[in-house]
């Protein structure tokens, strides 16, 4: 099994990791700190009350780990994403606008749905022995290149 160490060290030190990994660590650690606070501003919604949100999450989170996500990431610019996720999820005046609308609730909903289906395949690839998109790329030395015969 790999070790998660690899994933915060490399030849300088500490690092950050990036990319699928960096966005397994992020999920990891936020999703439930967005549920937390949103559910404190909006309380509790239950998944049954919005099923078309869960489908909905479920199957955009399966479509961006799997298929859209470079597309995606390299379509939209770094601040534009930033700003998005800060004002919408960030609580505050995003969640206070769905509120008014009443959106409040199916949002979370489905951010929670989207969120926890890209980790679990993020968590999936990561556990799998046939995927190694998380692995870290190796370090150290390269093995020898193959020996031909002399003949």
């Amino acid at each position: 099994m790999l070790s998660l160490r690899e994933w915060f060290r490399d030849e300088d030190g500490w690092t950050t990791p990036d990319g699928r990994r960096g966005e397994l660590v992020e999920l990891v650690v936020a999703l439930p700190v967005f549920a937390f606070f949103a559910t404190r501003e909006t309380g509790v919604p239950s998944p049954t009350d919005h099923p078309i949100a869960v489908l909905l999450g479920v199957c955009c989170g399966f479509g961006y780990a799997v298929y859209w996500r470079e597309r995606l990431l390299s379509r939209i610019p770094e601040q534009l994403r930033t700003f998005a996720v800060t004002f919408v999820l960030g609580g505050g005046t995003g969640l206070s606008l769905l509120q008014l609308v009443h959106l409040a609730a199916p949002t979370i909903v489905f951010v929670v749905a989207a969120g926890t289906t890209i980790a679990a395949i993020y968590a999936t690839w990561l556990c799998s022995p046939l995927e190694n998109g998380l692995r870290p790329p190796r370090r150290g030395v390269e093995p020898p290149s193959s020996l031909e015969s002399s003949e």
